[in-house]
């Protein structure tokens, strides 16, 4: 049996390595930030594709050659069990569009699985942009409809979520199993402690420049709050804006660059607050003693199944606390 499993951002790394560790077969394994996975490959039969656990190649070099590996076992007439969290992704798309014997699943990305979330390729520029990054790894981008995790364009095998008693559209899934997010990744001693970890994140992407400007002012002082010793963690694709309070410690580079699942196995905290990560449900469900907090959610419309609702009925229900600093 062939299983190929793709991820891109540092929150894939968490199903990707509890994956590696259940499926059986022969894994071929793609993701920017491979390296991370290297101790779930013990007792695997497991590929690196494009050599992307490699830092010797370029980004586009990796691309490329795991593109062309993926045709190969793809048109080879096997079958193929093909494991991404959406098909938005030059490479992942390419893969799920794939003709051939290939029964697709899809793993959890953050809380998009729990409400309606629809495609990103509606404006045309994002169409543009999304088939020029395939064409520049010799992939064909196929542009798709409805959920953004690519159910309603393709029929699926299963999904594996942390709350698949949640998952919206679940008649879609044939097969649903659950993803623990484990957080013992690491095993060193613990490296910092504090009685706050705040997530940032570019929230004026997601309620406009202005409204956040505030939100920001007043999650500052609601962390302050909070505890003395706050620690902080900039989202990976964090733009200018930042909440960084003055007396805050930002986290050491190598820690700050894991997901903050896995940071949280080397630091100690009573509170995990940010403005509406889907990292915040992760860590209410993995780890008891430490409360989470979102001061966003209740500004952010959504839809679940079709009914209107916020995201703060979606975080609540995978155990965070909804703090509403601002009215909707």
């Amino acid at each position: 049996m062939t299983t190929i499993i793709i991820g891109f951002t540092p929150f894939h790394l968490l199903p990707m390595r509890e994956l590696i560790a259940t499926l059986q077969g022969d894994l071929h394994v793609f993701h920017p930030m491979a390296s991370e996975l290297r101790d779930s490959v013990e007792g695997s039969s497991l590929v690196f594709l494009g050599g992307c656990d490699s830092s010797q190649k370029s980004r586009w070099r990796r691309y490329v050659q795991a593109r062309r590996e993926i045709d190969r076992m793809m048109t080879s007439g096997k079958q193929v069990d093909l494991y991404l969290p959406h098909p938005f992704n030059p490479l992942s798309n390419h893969a799920f569009f794939h003709e051939g014997p290939i029964r697709r699943f899809i793993y959890q990305d953050g809380i998009l699985n729990y409400y309606d979330a629809a495609t990103p390729l509606a404006p045309f520029s994002t169409r543009v942009r999304q088939r020029a990054k395939a064409a520049v790894i010799g992939a064909h981008y196929r542009m798709y409809d409805g959920h953004l995790s690519g159910i309603d364009s393709r029929p699926v095998a299963g999904g594996f979520f942390t709350h698949p008693d949640r998952v919206v559209s679940v008649e879609k899934f044939p097969l649903l199993r659950r993803l623990a997010f484990r957080t013992n990744h690491q095993t060193a001693d613990l490296i910092d402690e504090g009685d706050v970890l705040f997530l940032d994140q570019s929230v004026e992407l997601i309620v406009g420049t202005e409204r956040a400007r505030e939100l920001r002012r007043r999650t500052v002082e609601y962390i302050d709050a909070l505890g003395a010793r706050v620690l902080y963690k900039p989202h990976y694709a964090q733009g200018r804006e930042k909440s960084l309070g003055p007396r805050w410690v930002p986290l050491a580079p190598g820690l700050s660059a894991l997901p903050a699942e896995w940071a949280l196995a080397r630091i100690r905290v009573a509170h995990v607050v940010s403005f509406c990560t889907s990292a915040l449900a992760n860590i209410a469900m993995s780890d008891s003693t430490i409360t989470c907090h979102a001061t966003a959610a209740n500004l952010i419309p959504v839809s679940v199944n079709g009914r209107r609702t916020t995201l703060a009925e979606v975080l609540s229900g995978l155990g965070v606390k909804v703090v509403e600093l601002l009215h909707s």
